[in-house]
């Protein structure tokens, strides 16, 4: 089937739906077209805690985020409404943390990050959940963020097809079809072939289900993001900010009167991509564990002393979903070097809302043949060269990098 869109992208969550947005800021909509096979921000998207904040040792990654506050303020500024909550992000630390803790604030301000050191009571004005004594050292990032994840992939996507671009819907993309060292188009899985000159890969964790059979095997793997909403409480300000708790692997933001809350396990589930179902509705990661308490409780005594209504209050919602880690940390944003006009952008690290933006305009760059804002050689997705990366060795790496992270 020939088509005038010459470049697809698979996949409407949030990279593919800023990659749209950011080709058509470059005056390229009229060449795209967005597929998705259900609802557009419908998979690990919407499932995301959606934290948006900019202080990582990376500066790549600094870069990534802070372009993603700028398209925020671009798509705000033509009424989008993106659910945004500007509570700025806590950051604490005990007595053995802090000196850790505020060089990584004063590394940051270098990159032009804003950031404050809080007294005790400043901090519990913030958030009066947090047990006073847990804590020594508190330093806010007052940019920081929090946003609805859908109402921001849809902000994306609307202001790309105003931009020219066309959203095409159950296009369930089965093959990326070349000949002769280029891409030529792909295959739906009702038959159906569009042409095409560029095809981006944002197919999310289930890139590699295309990627590997093309020869481009990516260095990640869908990993379980989980998180717990407890019942509404007095103790959670509606305004109160994001929390993050380094020493224990934990983050926190308020949510509807109660409070989100995640803390990573030390060994997260993995999966193998090829058996991630297309729709995520009642998928579980690991039958031992389906609604993650064993993490939960495994994390439960350290939790306790930061937050000790944990143990009272009741859970009211639980919400997990996959995202793909890479076993570097490092994301996958490029071309194929092999397969002229084939494109992947993966590999969030549990930070696909944050760097979203930044991811965008990265990948536009490079399929335009545009000097990248910042360097994107460590996001190469042929990094790891020929290997199988539905290895148990290879997934176990992927899931280290989550249990290892430290930032929002």
């Amino acid at each position: 089937m020939n088509s005038t869109r010459d470049i697809l992208i698979i996949g409407g969550g949030i990279f593919g739906a800023a990659i749209a947005w950011s080709l058509a800021r470059q005056g390229q909509g009229h060449r795209v077209m967005i597929l998705e096979r259900g609802h557009p921000a419908g998979g690990a998207t919407s499932r995301a805690a959606a934290l948006v904040t900019q202080m990582r040792d990376d500066p790549l990654l600094v870069g990534l985020a802070q372009e993603t506050f700028r398209a925020m303020a671009v798509l705000e500024a033509e009424g989008e409404h993106l659910g945004r909550h500007a509570v700025g992000a806590l950051h604490v630390a005990s007595k053995q943390g802090a000196e850790a803790l505020l060089q990584r604030a004063e590394a940051a301000a270098g990159l032009g990050i804003r950031s404050q050191r809080l007294s005790l009571a400043e901090a519990q004005v913030r958030a009066p959940w947090l047990r006073p004594q847990s804590y020594d050292c508190a330093v806010l990032f007052p940019d920081d963020c929090y946003v609805e994840p859908y109402l921001l992939a849809s902000a994306y996507l609307k202001a790309a097809v105003r931009g020219g671009a066309q959203l095409m819907r159950n296009a369930d993309v089965r093959h990326v079809l070349h000949a002769d060292g280029h891409v030529t188009g792909v295959e739906l899985s009702d038959g159906q072939r569009l042409d095409a000159r560029i095809v981006i890969n944002a197919a999310g964790a289930w890139a590699n289900l295309l990627s590997a059979e093309l020869g481009l095997p990516l260095p990640m793997a869908p990993v379980r993001s989980q998180y717990w909403i407890t019942e509404a409480a007095p103790i959670f300000p509606r305004d109160g900010a994001i929390v993050l708790i380094p020493e224990i692997r934990a983050y926190a933001r308020p949510e509807i009167g109660g409070l989100l809350f995640g803390i990573r396990e030390r060994v997260p589930a993995v999966v193998d991509a090829r058996q991630l179902p297309a729709d995520l509705d009642g998928f579980v990661f690991d039958q031992a564990d389906p609604e993650g308490w064993s993490n939960l409780a495994e994390g439960a005594e350290s939790l306790d002393a930061f937050f000790p209504a944990v143990r009272s209050l009741g859970i009211a919602h639980y919400v997990t979903g996959p995202s793909n880690y890479t076993d570097d940390g490092q994301l996958i944003v490029g071309a194929s070097h092999a397969i002229g006009g084939l494109f992947v952008a993966t590999g969030c690290n549990g930070s696909g809302i944050t760097f979203s933006g930044g991811v965008g305009r990265l990948l536009t760059e490079i399929v335009l043949e545009r000097p990248p804002f910042v360097p994107p050689a460590n996001c190469d997705p042929a990094r790891r060269g020929a290997f199988d990366p539905y290895s148990p060795v290879h997934m176990a790496a992927c899931a280290a990098t989550r249990a290892g992270k430290s930032s929002g």
